[in-house]
Formats: C-alpha cells, sequence, structure tokens
C-alpha cells in the first residue's frame, strides 16, 4: 500500500491515488529524481505526462510483482509526434511468484482509430494464464508489435473491397457495369448510384438518365449480418450533357419547280447531324431540302451528336398528297397534228437542270430513245430518226444530276397514240 507522504507535489498525489489499490512500491526520492529529469528534457519546468507514465511503468513495475498492461479506450494521450496516440493505462495484478522475471512492458503507439490486437504479456512458460488477445480501438500497449485485423466485410489476404465501374464517363442513357472485389458474393448488398436508384445485385447495371457527376456507394453486410461496410466506388461516374434534337417541316411547293420539303433544324449543342427521310434516302446537312417522288407518309429521323459523342434522337412524320413525275405527260400521239406530238417531262424544260432521259419499251425492254437536251423531245421513232414505234405502253426514267435536292432517279409510263 502506498503511504502518504508530506511534499509531494499535486500530480504526484495524483498518480499516487490513481496505484493506491495496486502493490507498486513507491518513494519520493525517485519521483524527484523522474521530475528533474523531465525538466532537464523538457525545458519548460512542466513535466511530460507521457515520458512519466513511460519510466514509471519501465522502472517500478519491473521491481514489483507481474503485471498485464492493458488499453483504456477513454482517455487518449500524446505521444511523440502530432497525430500518434496511446490510451491511458491501467495496471491489473497477476498472480505468480513475486521472483518471477518479466519483460518490461513497451509502449506501441498507432495512428488514431485503427484496429490491433493488445496480447497478455505472460506465457505459459511464465506460470501466468494462457495469452489473451483483445480487440482495440485507435492503439494499444503491448509486449509485441500490433498488426491490424481484417474486419468481417473484408477477407484476410483478399485485400481491401474495391468497387469499379467498367466506364467513368457516359451519356444520359449510357448502360455501366458495376462490381466489387475482394467481397462475398452471398453478402448483403445494397447500391446507392447517387440519383435515386437503387440496387441490391451484387453486381448490377445502371444507365444514369441525367448529366451530372455521381458518387456510387456500396453498404454490404455479411449474410450473417455484422457490421456493414461503406465503400465508394474508385472514382465518380461523369455523364455529359446530351443535344437536344429538334426540326422542324417546311413544305415548298411553287409554280415551276420541282415540290419538296425543307427540313428547318432547330436543335440545340450539336455537332453534326444525319437524317433518314424514311423512304430509303438519307443526308448529313445541317437544313436540308428533300424530294418525295411517291405520294404516302414517311417517318422522318434525325439524329444529333454533339462534342462530347452524345446522341439525341427525334422523329416526325410527313404526309405526302401526290406523286411526283416531273410534270410528265400520261400518253402523247406523234401523228403530226400539232397536238401532243412529242414526249418530254415539262419539269425538265423549267428546272434547267442536268439531267439522262430514256424511253423503253414496256414489253421488249428495248431502249428507243435518250437525251440529255430538254429542247430535243421524243418524237416517236426510234432514236427520233429511224422506224415509227408501235402504239403502245412505254417507260420513261430520267436520271437528275443536279446535286442532293434534286438529285436521283424519276420514272413514270407513257402511252403512245397513233
Amino acid at each position: 500500500m502506498v503511504k502518504n507522504m508530506s511534499g509531494l507535489s499535486g500530480f504526484e498525489r495524483s498518480v499516487k491515488d490513481s496505484l493506491e489499490p495496486y502493490e507498486v512500491p513507491y518513494n519520493s526520492a525517485d519521483w524527484a529524481q523522474l521530475e528533474r529529469s523531465l525538466d532537464q528534457n523538457n525545458g519548460n519546468g512542466r513535466v511530460s505526462r507521457s515520458g512519466l507514465y513511460a519510466l514509471l511503468l519501465g522502472g517500478s513495475l519491473a521491481a514489483a510483482s507481474s503485471f498485464t498492461v492493458l488499453m483504456r479506450p477513454d482517455v487518449p494521450v500524446p505521444v511523440g509526434g502530432e497525430g500518434t496516440m496511446v490510451e491511458r493505462v491501467s495496471v491489473q495484478p497477476i498472480s505468480g511468484s513475486e521472483e518471477e522475471s518479466i519483460v518490461p512492458p513497451v509502449i506501441v503507439a498507432s495512428p488514431a482509430h485503427a484496429d490491433v490486437v493488445a496480447p497478455n504479456t505472460t506465457t505459459p512458460e511464465m506460470g501466468g494464464p494462457t495469452p489473451e488477445t483483445t480487440k482495440q480501438r485507435s492503439s494499444a500497449i503491448s509486449s509485441e508489435a500490433a498488426r491490424p485485423i481484417a474486419t468481417a466485410n473484408e477477407p484476410s489476404g483478399g485485400g481491401a473491397p474495391l468497387v469499379r465501374a467498367n466506364i467513368t464517363e457516359g451519356c444520359p442513357g449510357t448502360l455501366i457495369e458495376f462490381a466489387v472485389d475482394n467481397l462475398p458474393e452471398e453478402g448483403i448488398y445494397l447500391w446507392n448510384f447517387g440519383d435515386g436508384s437503387f440496387s441490391n445485385k451484387p453486381a448490377p447495371n445502371h444507365a444514369f438518365a441525367k448529366s451530372g457527376s455521381f458518387e456510387v456507394m456500396l453498404s454490404h453486410s455479411s449474410s450473417g449480418g455484422g457490421n456493414i461496410s461503406n465503400k465508394p466506388a474508385a472514382d465518380r461516374i461523369v455523364i455529359h450533357e446530351a443535344p437536344e434534337a429538334s426540326f422542324n417541316v417546311l413544305k415548298q411547293e411553287y409554280e415551276n419547280t420541282v415540290p419538296s420539303v425543307h427540313f428547318e433544324n432547330r436543335s440545340l449543342g450539336g455537332r453534326s447531324y444525319s437524317w433518314d427521310f424514311g423512304d430509303g434516302a438519307v443526308s448529313a446537312v445541317a437544313h436540308p431540302d428533300h424530294v418525295y417522288k411517291k405520294s404516302g407518309v414517311y417517318h422522318v429521323k434525325l439524329a444529333v451528336t454533339n462534342a462530347k459523342g452524345c446522341v439525341d434522337n427525334i422523329e416526325k412524320t410527313v404526309r405526302i398528297d401526290s406523286d411526283y413525275d416531273l410534270l410528265a405527260p400520261k400518253s402523247f400521239s406523234p401523228n403530226g397534228d400539232g397536238t401532243d406530238d412529242v414526249f418530254m417531262p415539262e419539269a425538265l424544260k423549267t428546272l434547267g437542270v442536268k439531267f439522262h432521259l430514256s424511253v423503253f419499251d414496256s414489253k421488249s425492254g428495248e431502249l428507243v430513245y435518250e437525251t440529255n437536251d430538254a429542247q430535243r423531245p421524243w418524237n416517236g421513232r426510234v432514236t427520233n430518226r429511224g422506224d415509227l414505234c408501235v402504239s403502245g405502253s412505254y417507260v420513261w426514267m430520267v436520271e437528275m444530276k443536279d446535286g442532293e435536292k434534286l438529285g436521283g432517279t424519276y420514272n413514270g409510263s407513257l402511252d403512245l397514240v397513233r
């Protein structure tokens, strides 16, 4: 039992009182020597609590009975550099002979909040109890080096869990695959994609509908319950803005012109455009014109792509009320009476475009006439100079060579009447 003595400082009395229940020999001369040593080291006259505990445990306790030094997680005491912590300690007597020699305990400092093990310093060879391990928080005082412990959700030797995605950048609607390494598949999973969507699959797929930067978080617990670990994805998922596709349909039907449709592109954020006019024709022009040769309802599609490669699509319908055949007559009678004696599509006379006109016998498929000149109509003879062509049905075809608007092939049927 530590006895009361006069002349003790307040700090000495505090230490003495804390050790009152234990059989630790006390000598005021030792305390005075200890304070002088610490004063010389500190230079400011203040006693270092960490140094005092180290000397106390290394000296006074070594001469007493065997002791186990355990961690107390309630009061952290700074030791050494900034950010390194050990906890307030308590000593507990262990039964055994006073002559038994023990190895003085060693103060082991570890970073705050690290899971470590503090083994009992006695061994069976010393006659003490079998060593026991206790999981502690932040730091420990131990006779051997502290070592990390794998949690229930982090398999030993497998490395820390790693949440990853197959791509980290995309566009709205892009399907992204998520997976995690070093976690058992049979655990309980909860994925939070950061956009209000969740999944409980071990390896889910997700498509972000809107642009933004998203932190994907995985919460995991073992199938038997226990601690829940929260792991963010290795990288944030960046979804780029998509363009906005839009267009207006403007029909252009004027006298002496080929009726066409003008498509006014009203898209936002686009860099390139792809049109599908619904009749087999396509275009990459921003504001195209197109001629529909047959009547019907056509579904026009526009795909707009921006600088990031994101695409937006829009579709509208266009109704064409009548066929367009270059205003060609349905019949002619080359009999020399001055009425309908020749054949030439009327539009070719006024458009001023390059073309090639061919006329075939619909029965035999024989070519009977061709020209590139709108001022040289067909007169009903083979090549306009040979034999008279018999009455019957003929087929004409015009290959237009005036760019994208009017380019293409036009055809129709014609009756020759004698």
